[in-house]
């Protein structure tokens, strides 16, 4: 029975170690994908600081702060609805041609910053 235990937690740390190496790698994953089309406006580091930001007539948001601004909840849905363009924010542009578009490789991109973002967070 021992031997049975011991070898079922050795296949369950095998099994969170992988999973945290691939939640690890989509973090990274998502941190490139922010790097090259949000940083621009929001900076590197997401707190609005980006070098484009200088132009914009409403400054960028410090992507950093969103769960403390609501209420210690991620906005999961939000957030997801601003990037893929549901939710208009003037300085993204209009939807007549959207950042991004609907197809799967962006989807999974979409995915990949909103899970960035979530990390991020200030706690």
């Amino acid at each position: 029975m021992a031997k049975i235990v011991i070898k079922s937690l050795t296949i369950a740390a095998v099994i969170i170690g992988l999973t945290a190496s691939a939640w690890s790698q989509e973090i990274n994953a998502g941190k490139t994908s922010y790097l090259s089309s949000c940083a621009p406006c929001h900076g590197a580091d997401a707190k609005g600081n980006g070098f484009l930001g200088a132009v914009l007539k409403v400054p960028p948001a410090d992507l950093t702060t969103l769960t403390k601004r609501n209420g210690g909840v991620f906005p999961l849905s939000a957030v997801n609805e601003i990037i893929d363009g549901r939710t208009l924010i003037a300085a993204h542009g209009t939807r007549d041609m959207p950042i991004w578009g609907f197809d799967v490789m962006v989807r999974s991109r979409i995915t990949l910053i909103v899970d960035y973002l979530n990390y991020i967070q200030e706690k």
